[in-house]
């Protein structure tokens, strides 16, 4: 498996409320908003970085040891399956998660317990 790119950056709301949050990230970084799907019992608001996105998550952290609410980075890779396989082989323990249309998403964890996602590549390398 591969990373193609830094796909999105999530940032936890905990601490501020979620109208706080996207004021900060519009008002004073000047980021713009972008249409986010419904994803239920998880309040959120994205916002473009050049190429990249923020997505601020309104729910607390779940305290798990793979925490998809927590602070998180997404990469990209060009075949989601094919990294679940290899995963798997390397005994990587994952959770899966769909987003939206159909956005498949794996949630994995570095070393150092930071919280990784993974999402197929859907622009051209």
């Amino acid at each position: 498996m591969k990373a193609r790119r830094v796909h999105h950056v999530s940032v936890n709301t905990e601490g501020a409320s979620l109208d706080e949050m996207v004021a900060f990230y519009r008002d004073v970084l000047g980021l713009e908003d972008l249409a986010r799907p419904d994803i239920p019992g998880v309040p959120g608001h994205w916002h473009s970085v050049g190429e990249l996105q923020l997505h601020l998550v309104g729910a607390p952290p779940r305290g798990t040891p793979i925490d998809s609410r927590a602070h998180h980075v997404c990469v990209t890779v060009d075949d989601i399956e094919a990294a679940v396989r290899e995963l798997d082989e390397r005994g990587i323990e994952h959770e899966r998660g769909v987003q939206g249309a159909g956005t498949v998403q794996i949630w994995i964890v570095d070393p150092a317990g930071n919280t990784i996602e993974l999402q197929q590549e859907t622009r051209p390398t």
